[in-house]
């Protein structure tokens, strides 16, 4: 009898991906772009501009860009805790075939060559954009359909430009996410018993949360005050875990610090914003006592 393969990888489903990424793939299927027809003189039915009204049920690009983040941070996040499940051999593999699939549904965007007319010059010329692919179009049709589409998708150039912005964003945080689990499995392989703090250990004592100190060095990290760049991520967060103590904590975990660097509780945000508005009261404070003994 010939040996039965191995099984190394744990029992997962072969769409688990799309299990992940469901709405987020759901978008890419269903591209509804509503338009409607703004005609600049009513006794001439061939003037008229095209204003796009939504795309996916979305006004603006900003409105597109919340909403596809909302799908994509929520996707992530089950990535994040699947990786997290999987032997270190398998993370990058894996990781791998998610970017790859991520990037897939950037195929929906193609380039387009189309002629418009500019009154400066006075002639045609061709005018380069990206849009949707197949995308469904709902308003009036009122004109050609081949002059019409083009000049509906010149229209949602910026949403195709959230779209593309959303998909490179999404695979920067799997990659990130990737190197993360690598760098934890890392610690616990060379940190196989844990050091206890003696003496002469020295941490600097934080009167803060978890939450709260690590949401302070990703403020940090984000406004540029420190120069950490996200592949350096995984050494920052093990370096705050060994060098600072939070409120009644003598030590971090790796796992739990990196669980709140990178997901905010709303309370956190509340507690730094009013930190920040307590510390520019003080900064001002400070700044009109110097000015009572500086010459003018």
């Amino acid at each position: 009898m010939s040996p039965q393969p191995q099984q190394s990888l744990r029992p997962m489903s072969l769409h688990f991906f799309e299990e992940m990424f469901e709405p987020f793939i759901d978008q890419s299927r269903n591209i509804t772009i509503r338009y409607q027809v703004q005609k600049e003189k009513s006794d001439d039915p061939d003037n008229f501009t095209i204003a796009v009204c939504s795309v996916n049920n979305s006004e603006t690009p900003e409105d597109f860009y919340r909403h596809l983040m909302l799908l994509t941070d929520a996707s992530v996040q089950q990535v994040d805790e699947f990786l997290q499940q999987q032997k270190p051999a398998y993370i990058d593999p894996l990781a791998d075939y998610v970017i790859g699939k991520i990037d897939s549904l950037s195929t929906i965007i193609e380039n387009q060559s189309i002629l418009l007319h500019d009154e400066k010059l006075g002639g045609l010329f061709h005018c380069h954009l990206k849009s949707f692919l197949g995308a469904r179009m709902i308003g009036p049709d009122i004109w050609d359909s081949k002059l019409l589409v083009p000049a509906i998708h010149y229209n949602t150039q910026k949403f195709v430009e959230v779209w593309l912005r959303v998909i490179q964003h999404t695979k920067e945080q799997v990659n990130l996410i990737r190197h993360m689990h690598k760098s934890a499995n890392l610690a616990i392989t060379q940190d196989t018993v844990q050091h206890k703090l003696n003496n002469e250990d020295f941490k600097i004592k934080f009167k803060i949360s978890v939450d709260q100190e690590a949401y302070l060095f990703y403020l940090l990290v984000k406004s540029d005050i420190i120069d950490v760049p996200d592949r350096k991520s995984p050494q920052l967060i093990k370096w705050i875990t060994n060098n600072l103590q939070s409120k009644n904590r003598k030590s971090n975990s790796l796992i739990s610090l990196r669980n709140k660097y990178f997901y905010h509780q709303i309370s956190t945000l509340d507690y730094w914003y009013q930190k920040l508005l307590d510390a520019l009261v003080f900064i001002n404070d400070e700044r009109e006592r110097i000015l009572k003994y500086v010459p003018q």
